[in-house]
Protein backbone atom coordinates (compact mmCIF):
# COMPACT_ATOMS: atom_id res chain seq x y z
CA UNK A 1 0.00 0.00 0.00
CA UNK A 2 1.16 3.55 -0.77
CA UNK A 3 -0.03 6.43 1.43
CA UNK A 4 -0.26 9.90 -0.11
CA UNK A 5 -0.20 13.16 1.85
CA UNK A 6 -0.99 16.56 0.36
CA UNK A 7 -3.62 19.28 0.09
CA UNK A 8 -6.12 16.91 -1.48
CA UNK A 9 -9.89 16.82 -1.18
CA UNK A 10 -10.03 20.57 -0.56
CA UNK A 11 -11.62 21.40 -3.93
CA UNK A 12 -8.59 23.18 -5.37
CA UNK A 13 -8.23 22.25 -9.04
CA UNK A 14 -4.45 22.60 -9.03
CA UNK A 15 -3.94 20.16 -6.17
CA UNK A 16 -6.43 17.73 -7.69
CA UNK A 17 -4.44 17.83 -10.93
CA UNK A 18 -1.29 17.00 -8.96
CA UNK A 19 -3.03 13.96 -7.46
CA UNK A 20 -4.18 12.89 -10.92
CA UNK A 21 -0.57 13.19 -12.15
CA UNK A 22 0.67 11.15 -9.19
CA UNK A 23 -1.88 8.40 -9.81
CA UNK A 24 -0.82 8.41 -13.47
CA UNK A 25 2.84 8.06 -12.45
CA UNK A 26 2.07 5.20 -10.07
CA UNK A 27 -0.01 3.42 -12.71
CA UNK A 28 2.91 3.65 -15.14
CA UNK A 29 5.05 1.95 -12.48
CA UNK A 30 2.56 -0.89 -12.09
CA UNK A 31 0.80 0.37 -8.96
CA UNK A 32 -2.96 -0.04 -9.21
CA UNK A 33 -5.41 2.45 -7.73
CA UNK A 34 -6.56 -0.03 -5.10
CA UNK A 35 -3.03 0.06 -3.66
CA UNK A 36 -3.23 3.85 -3.06
CA UNK A 37 -4.66 5.57 0.03
CA UNK A 38 -4.93 9.36 0.08
CA UNK A 39 -5.21 11.65 3.11
CA UNK A 40 -8.08 13.91 2.07
CA UNK A 41 -10.20 16.80 3.28
CA UNK A 42 -13.15 15.17 1.53
CA UNK A 43 -12.55 11.41 1.32
CA UNK A 44 -15.78 10.65 -0.55
CA UNK A 45 -14.92 13.20 -3.24
CA UNK A 46 -11.36 11.92 -3.55
CA UNK A 47 -12.54 8.33 -3.89
CA UNK A 48 -15.13 9.16 -6.54
CA UNK A 49 -12.84 11.48 -8.51
CA UNK A 50 -9.57 9.56 -8.46
CA UNK A 51 -10.83 6.00 -7.81
CA UNK A 52 -8.47 5.45 -4.88
CA UNK A 53 -9.04 4.76 -1.19
CA UNK A 54 -9.17 7.88 0.99
CA UNK A 55 -9.28 8.69 4.70
CA UNK A 56 -9.74 11.97 6.54
CA UNK A 57 -6.59 14.06 6.76
CA UNK A 58 -7.81 15.14 10.21
CA UNK A 59 -8.12 11.63 11.69
CA UNK A 60 -4.74 10.74 13.29
CA UNK A 61 -5.82 7.24 14.37
CA UNK A 62 -6.94 6.32 10.86
CA UNK A 63 -3.73 7.83 9.52
CA UNK A 64 -1.51 5.72 11.79
CA UNK A 65 -3.55 2.63 10.96
CA UNK A 66 -3.05 3.32 7.23
CA UNK A 67 0.70 3.71 7.80
CA UNK A 68 0.71 0.29 9.43
CA UNK A 69 -0.51 -1.17 6.14
CA UNK A 70 1.73 0.93 3.88
CA UNK A 71 5.31 0.65 2.67
CA UNK A 72 5.78 4.16 1.25
CA UNK A 73 4.58 7.67 2.10
CA UNK A 74 4.51 10.12 -0.80
CA UNK A 75 4.39 13.73 0.41
CA UNK A 76 3.40 16.30 -2.19
CA UNK A 77 3.34 17.95 -4.53
CA UNK A 78 2.30 21.57 -4.34
CA UNK A 79 3.36 24.23 -1.84
CA UNK A 80 2.83 22.25 1.34
CA UNK A 81 5.68 23.70 3.38
CA UNK A 82 5.09 27.43 3.80
CA UNK A 83 4.01 29.58 6.73
CA UNK A 84 2.38 32.41 4.77
CA UNK A 85 -1.17 31.07 5.19
CA UNK A 86 -0.96 29.50 8.65
CA UNK A 87 1.62 28.54 11.28
CA UNK A 88 -0.06 25.12 11.54
CA UNK A 89 0.64 24.00 7.96
CA UNK A 90 4.31 23.07 8.33
CA UNK A 91 3.93 21.13 11.61
CA UNK A 92 1.04 19.17 10.10
CA UNK A 93 2.95 17.90 7.05
CA UNK A 94 6.26 17.36 8.84
CA UNK A 95 4.60 15.40 11.63
CA UNK A 96 3.11 13.04 9.05
CA UNK A 97 6.58 12.47 7.54
CA UNK A 98 8.22 11.98 10.96
CA UNK A 99 5.56 9.47 11.97
CA UNK A 100 6.00 7.55 8.74
CA UNK A 101 9.78 7.40 9.24
CA UNK A 102 9.30 6.22 12.84
CA UNK A 103 7.02 3.43 11.62
CA UNK A 104 9.55 2.26 9.04
CA UNK A 105 7.98 3.61 5.84
CA UNK A 106 10.03 4.83 2.91
CA UNK A 107 9.36 8.53 2.23
CA UNK A 108 9.30 10.34 -1.12
CA UNK A 109 9.05 14.13 -1.38
CA UNK A 110 7.18 14.49 -4.66
CA UNK A 111 7.66 17.60 -6.82
CA UNK A 112 7.15 20.07 -3.99
CA UNK A 113 7.60 23.83 -4.04
CA UNK A 114 9.19 25.11 -0.83
CA UNK A 115 8.43 28.39 0.94
CA UNK A 116 8.03 31.08 1.84
CA UNK A 117 9.10 30.10 5.37
CA UNK A 118 9.92 32.99 7.71
CA UNK A 119 10.19 31.02 10.95
CA UNK A 120 13.81 29.91 11.40
CA UNK A 121 12.82 27.00 13.63
CA UNK A 122 10.61 25.74 10.82
CA UNK A 123 13.46 26.12 8.33
CA UNK A 124 15.78 23.91 10.39
CA UNK A 125 12.96 21.45 11.08
CA UNK A 126 12.20 21.07 7.36
CA UNK A 127 15.85 20.35 6.59
CA UNK A 128 16.09 17.82 9.44
CA UNK A 129 12.97 15.94 8.34
CA UNK A 130 13.86 16.01 4.64
CA UNK A 131 17.29 14.58 5.44
CA UNK A 132 15.44 11.46 6.64
CA UNK A 133 13.53 11.04 3.37
CA UNK A 134 14.49 8.35 0.85
CA UNK A 135 13.98 10.55 -2.19
CA UNK A 136 13.45 14.30 -2.64
CA UNK A 137 12.23 16.13 -5.73
CA UNK A 138 11.43 19.85 -5.80
CA UNK A 139 9.79 21.62 -8.70
CA UNK A 140 12.24 24.52 -9.10
CA UNK A 141 15.78 25.66 -8.32
CA UNK A 142 14.58 28.34 -5.88
CA UNK A 143 13.13 25.61 -3.66
CA UNK A 144 16.40 23.67 -3.87
CA UNK A 145 18.40 26.75 -2.88
CA UNK A 146 16.20 27.33 0.16
CA UNK A 147 16.64 23.73 1.33
CA UNK A 148 20.39 23.92 0.84
CA UNK A 149 20.52 27.18 2.80
CA UNK A 150 18.61 25.57 5.66
CA UNK A 151 20.98 22.61 5.89
CA UNK A 152 19.65 19.88 3.61
CA UNK A 153 22.11 17.37 2.19
CA UNK A 154 21.52 18.28 -1.45
CA UNK A 155 23.35 15.25 -2.83
CA UNK A 156 20.04 13.35 -2.99
CA UNK A 157 17.97 16.31 -4.20
CA UNK A 158 16.39 16.34 -7.66
CA UNK A 159 15.20 19.54 -9.32
CA UNK A 160 12.27 18.51 -11.50
CA UNK A 161 9.14 20.45 -12.43
CA UNK A 162 5.54 20.59 -11.29
CA UNK A 163 3.97 17.13 -11.74
CA UNK A 164 1.02 18.62 -13.65
CA UNK A 165 3.28 19.23 -16.67
CA UNK A 166 3.48 15.46 -17.18
CA UNK A 167 -0.27 14.95 -16.91
CA UNK A 168 -1.82 13.28 -19.92
CA UNK A 169 -4.70 15.33 -21.22
CA UNK A 170 -6.51 16.23 -24.42
CA UNK A 171 -6.34 19.74 -25.80
CA UNK A 172 -6.20 21.58 -29.11
CA UNK A 173 -2.44 22.16 -28.92
CA UNK A 174 -0.36 25.27 -28.31
CA UNK A 175 -0.64 26.39 -31.93
CA UNK A 176 -4.44 26.48 -31.91
CA UNK A 177 -6.16 28.36 -29.09
CA UNK A 178 -9.89 27.73 -29.24
CA UNK A 179 -11.10 31.31 -29.29
CA UNK A 180 -10.43 35.00 -28.84
CA UNK A 181 -10.75 36.81 -25.55
CA UNK A 182 -9.17 37.09 -22.12
CA UNK A 183 -9.60 34.80 -19.11
CA UNK A 184 -8.82 36.14 -15.66
CA UNK A 185 -8.47 34.24 -12.39
CA UNK A 186 -8.21 35.97 -9.03
CA UNK A 187 -7.98 34.20 -5.68
CA UNK A 188 -8.70 35.66 -2.22
CA UNK A 189 -5.81 37.81 -1.05
CA UNK A 190 -5.13 40.33 1.71
CA UNK A 191 -5.88 43.54 -0.18
CA UNK A 192 -8.82 42.32 -2.23
CA UNK A 193 -11.38 44.72 -0.73
CA UNK A 194 -9.07 47.69 -1.23
CA UNK A 195 -8.37 46.69 -4.82
CA UNK A 196 -11.94 45.73 -5.77
CA UNK A 197 -12.90 49.04 -7.47
CA UNK A 198 -9.59 49.11 -9.33
CA UNK A 199 -10.16 45.62 -10.73
CA UNK A 200 -13.56 46.78 -11.96
CA UNK A 201 -12.02 49.75 -13.78
CA UNK A 202 -9.25 47.63 -15.24
CA UNK A 203 -11.50 44.89 -16.63
CA UNK A 204 -13.90 47.47 -18.05
CA UNK A 205 -10.95 49.07 -19.84
CA UNK A 206 -10.10 45.72 -21.47
CA UNK A 207 -13.65 45.30 -22.72
CA UNK A 208 -13.58 48.80 -24.16
CA UNK A 209 -10.07 48.75 -25.64
CA UNK A 210 -10.13 45.37 -27.38
CA UNK A 211 -13.85 44.65 -27.84
CA UNK A 212 -13.16 41.06 -26.87
CA UNK A 213 -14.89 38.78 -24.33
CA UNK A 214 -13.48 38.69 -20.81
CA UNK A 215 -14.25 35.70 -18.59
CA UNK A 216 -13.56 35.05 -14.93
CA UNK A 217 -12.33 31.53 -14.08
CA UNK A 218 -12.89 30.21 -10.55
CA UNK A 219 -10.28 27.52 -9.88
CA UNK A 220 -10.22 27.14 -6.11
CA UNK A 221 -11.85 28.06 -2.79
CA UNK A 222 -13.07 31.67 -2.68
CA UNK A 223 -12.49 32.46 -6.35
CA UNK A 224 -16.13 32.26 -7.39
CA UNK A 225 -17.24 34.78 -4.76
CA UNK A 226 -14.70 37.27 -6.14
CA UNK A 227 -15.91 36.66 -9.68
CA UNK A 228 -19.54 37.20 -8.74
CA UNK A 229 -18.70 40.46 -6.97
CA UNK A 230 -16.96 41.71 -10.10
CA UNK A 231 -19.82 40.54 -12.35
CA UNK A 232 -22.33 42.60 -10.38
CA UNK A 233 -20.45 45.71 -11.49
CA UNK A 234 -19.48 44.34 -14.93
CA UNK A 235 -22.54 42.63 -16.50
CA UNK A 236 -20.50 41.52 -19.54
CA UNK A 237 -18.11 39.53 -17.34
CA UNK A 238 -18.95 35.82 -17.50
CA UNK A 239 -18.07 33.84 -14.38
CA UNK A 240 -17.32 30.12 -14.83
CA UNK A 241 -16.38 27.81 -11.96
CA UNK A 242 -14.25 24.77 -12.75
CA UNK A 243 -15.92 21.55 -11.63
CA UNK A 244 -12.64 19.59 -11.51
CA UNK A 245 -9.07 19.78 -12.77
CA UNK A 246 -10.07 18.73 -16.29
CA UNK A 247 -12.60 21.52 -16.64
CA UNK A 248 -10.07 23.96 -15.12
CA UNK A 249 -7.51 23.02 -17.75
CA UNK A 250 -10.09 23.35 -20.50
CA UNK A 251 -11.35 26.67 -19.14
CA UNK A 252 -7.90 28.28 -18.91
CA UNK A 253 -6.97 27.17 -22.42
CA UNK A 254 -9.97 28.57 -24.28
CA UNK A 255 -8.87 32.18 -24.87
CA UNK A 256 -5.86 33.88 -26.42
CA UNK A 257 -4.58 35.22 -23.10
CA UNK A 258 -5.14 33.97 -19.55
CA UNK A 259 -4.29 36.02 -16.47
CA UNK A 260 -3.98 34.03 -13.25
CA UNK A 261 -3.13 34.57 -9.61
CA UNK A 262 -3.02 30.81 -9.10
CA UNK A 263 0.12 28.97 -10.12
CA UNK A 264 -1.81 26.07 -11.60
CA UNK A 265 -4.04 28.50 -13.45
CA UNK A 266 -0.89 29.54 -15.33
CA UNK A 267 0.08 25.91 -15.91
CA UNK A 268 -3.42 25.01 -17.16
CA UNK A 269 -3.30 27.96 -19.57
CA UNK A 270 0.12 26.94 -20.88
CA UNK A 271 -0.93 23.32 -21.35
CA UNK A 272 -4.13 24.35 -23.08
CA UNK A 273 -2.44 26.73 -25.52
CA UNK A 274 -3.42 30.09 -24.02
CA UNK A 275 -0.70 32.68 -23.36
CA UNK A 276 -0.39 32.99 -19.57
CA UNK A 277 0.28 36.07 -17.49
CA UNK A 278 0.95 35.62 -13.79
CA UNK A 279 -0.02 37.93 -10.95
CA UNK A 280 2.77 37.99 -8.39
CA UNK A 281 0.92 37.49 -5.10
CA UNK A 282 3.35 34.72 -4.07
CA UNK A 283 7.03 34.02 -4.96
CA UNK A 284 6.09 30.72 -6.62
CA UNK A 285 4.20 32.59 -9.36
CA UNK A 286 7.29 34.59 -10.30
CA UNK A 287 9.37 31.39 -10.34
CA UNK A 288 6.92 29.72 -12.72
CA UNK A 289 6.85 32.83 -14.89
CA UNK A 290 10.62 32.53 -15.23
CA UNK A 291 10.35 28.83 -16.11
CA UNK A 292 7.73 29.50 -18.78
CA UNK A 293 9.31 32.83 -19.86
CA UNK A 294 5.98 34.62 -19.62
CA UNK A 295 5.03 37.97 -18.05
CA UNK A 296 4.40 38.21 -14.30
CA UNK A 297 2.85 41.48 -13.12
CA UNK A 298 2.73 42.94 -9.61
CA UNK A 299 -0.26 42.02 -7.45
CA UNK A 300 -1.95 45.36 -8.00
CA UNK A 301 -4.56 46.14 -10.66
CA UNK A 302 -2.89 48.78 -12.80
CA UNK A 303 -1.76 49.69 -16.31
CA UNK A 304 1.20 47.28 -16.24
CA UNK A 305 -1.14 44.32 -16.54
CA UNK A 306 -3.02 45.98 -19.40
CA UNK A 307 0.24 46.65 -21.25
CA UNK A 308 1.33 43.02 -20.82
CA UNK A 309 -1.95 41.78 -22.29
CA UNK A 310 -1.69 44.27 -25.15
CA UNK A 311 1.80 43.07 -26.11
CA UNK A 312 0.65 39.45 -26.27
CA UNK A 313 -2.47 40.25 -28.29
CA UNK A 314 -0.46 42.38 -30.73
CA UNK A 315 2.13 39.70 -31.60
CA UNK A 316 1.14 36.30 -30.20
CA UNK A 317 2.90 33.84 -32.52
CA UNK A 318 6.53 34.24 -31.32
CA UNK A 319 5.32 34.00 -27.73
CA UNK A 320 3.23 30.94 -28.56
CA UNK A 321 6.14 29.11 -30.15
CA UNK A 322 8.45 29.89 -27.25
CA UNK A 323 5.78 28.80 -24.76
CA UNK A 324 5.41 25.46 -26.54
CA UNK A 325 9.18 24.87 -26.22
CA UNK A 326 9.17 25.74 -22.54
CA UNK A 327 6.17 23.51 -21.80
CA UNK A 328 7.87 20.56 -23.52
CA UNK A 329 11.06 21.12 -21.52
CA UNK A 330 9.11 21.26 -18.24
CA UNK A 331 7.18 18.14 -19.25
CA UNK A 332 10.44 16.24 -19.68
CA UNK A 333 11.73 17.50 -16.35
CA UNK A 334 8.51 16.59 -14.55
CA UNK A 335 8.91 12.97 -15.66
CA UNK A 336 11.81 12.75 -13.22
CA UNK A 337 9.24 12.78 -10.40
CA UNK A 338 8.10 9.36 -11.62
CA UNK A 339 11.69 8.17 -11.95
CA UNK A 340 12.33 9.08 -8.31
CA UNK A 341 9.33 7.06 -7.13
CA UNK A 342 10.54 4.15 -9.26
CA UNK A 343 13.95 4.26 -7.60
CA UNK A 344 12.45 4.16 -4.10
CA UNK A 345 9.99 1.40 -5.07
Amino acid sequence: MILVSGYYGCHNSGDEAILAALCQDLAALGVSNNEITVLSGDPAHTESTHHVAAISRFNPLAMIDAMGHSRILISGGGSLLQDATSWRTIPYYLTIIKTAVALGLKVVIYGQGIGPVKNRLYQRWIADVFNQADGIAVRDSDSAQLLQKWGLDTGRLLITADPVFSLEHRHDGPENPTGSGITINLRPYRHWERDYPHWISLIKSWLSAWQTPVRFAALGPGDRQIGLMLARAIPKLEVIAAEDWRSALHLMGQTEVSVSMRLHGMIFAALGGSLPIGIDYDPKVKVLGSQLQVPVCPAVPDIRLTKAIGRLLADPQPQRKNLARRVEELRRRSEQNRALISTVL
